[in-house]
């Protein structure tokens, strides 16, 4: 995908808006609220923003700036035009892939941090004066990458002080043992691999355990993680468990009922008259 799609409509205006003269906009990303947070819960856990700027240079690189200027403003051209209803004009978008990159600094509180809620964990600008534009441009996927894994690693971070809470209760010799409670099971809830990744990372900021693969990848891929990352057991499912279990039946015959148990096989193990 053109990776100018990635923002809110409204925004692909703002270019022509800003007061004449502008050379700089300085925004940043703020959890502002936890009215729908667990009771307590009033710091939120810095993480993500190394993987999500990666993600976000990946996507320009290839989709962008890597691509014929002609093709990929020019789409924009046809589509905004007949989103906004007007002749879009696109040579913005054609001054910044001449520029080859995008001219913005990004600074993060460290991953990993418990921070209030209402303090900003991420701040972002531009470096060139031209595209002051591009600041809040990228705002909406900003937004759209960072709330999964730092919402992710928040709730995590609540469940491992309840257990905690617990352990120091009844089993403080075993406190290692709360790595390994809080496991993830969640990729076949996701809607994609890539919000695996990006939810499992948040979750083992707090835990060892899961059985989210694709978390794996996207430590190793986007954090550089060697060696251990998450660990699991090749456990059973149903499927399994039901195709050893010995199954019965009860079928009537002329005077009494009569029950006839079966192995994995088929074959009959039993027949017992009721």
């Amino acid at each position: 995908m053109n990776p100018l799609f990635l923002t809110d409509g409204y925004k692909t205006g703002h270019n022509k808006m800003y007061p004449e003269g502008t050379t700089l906009v300085y925004s940043n990303f703020t959890p502002r609220s936890n009215r729908y947070a667990p009771k307590g819960c009033d710091h939120v856990v810095s993480f993500g923003q190394q993987m999500v700027m990666q993600q976000i240079h990946e996507a320009f690189q290839k989709d962008f700036f890597s691509q014929p200027k002609e093709v990929v403003c020019g789409q924009m051209r046809e589509e905004l035009s007949m989103y906004l209803g007007m002749d879009y004009d696109v040579t913005h978008f054609e001054k910044l892939h001449d520029l080859g990159y995008l001219p913005i600094i990004v600074k993060a509180l460290p991953e990993g941090t418990m921070v209030p809620i209402k303090v900003p964990v991420l701040t972002i600008y531009n470096t060139h004066p031209d595209f002051y534009w591009l600041t809040n441009y990228l705002e909406t996927i900003l937004s759209n990458l960072l709330w999964k894994p730092m919402t992710s690693a928040t709730i995590a971070h609540q469940y491992r002080k309840v257990l905690t809470g617990w352990m120091r209760k009844t089993d403080p010799s075993n406190a290692g043992f709360i790595d390994w409670q809080g496991h993830d099971f969640s990729m076949r809830g996701m809607d994609s691999a890539e919000a695996v990744i990006s939810s499992g990372l948040g979750h083992l900021t707090s835990f060892s355990g899961s059985d989210s693969l694709p978390a794996i990848y996207g430590a190793r891929k986007y954090y550089g993680a060697e060696g251990f990352v998450a660990g699991s057991v090749p456990a059973t499912e149903h499927s399994v468990a039901c195709s050893l279990t010995e199954f019965k039946e009860v079928y009537e015959d002329e005077e009494y009922y009569v029950e006839v148990t079966y192995d994995d096989k088929g074959n009959i193990i039993s027949e017992v008259e009721l």
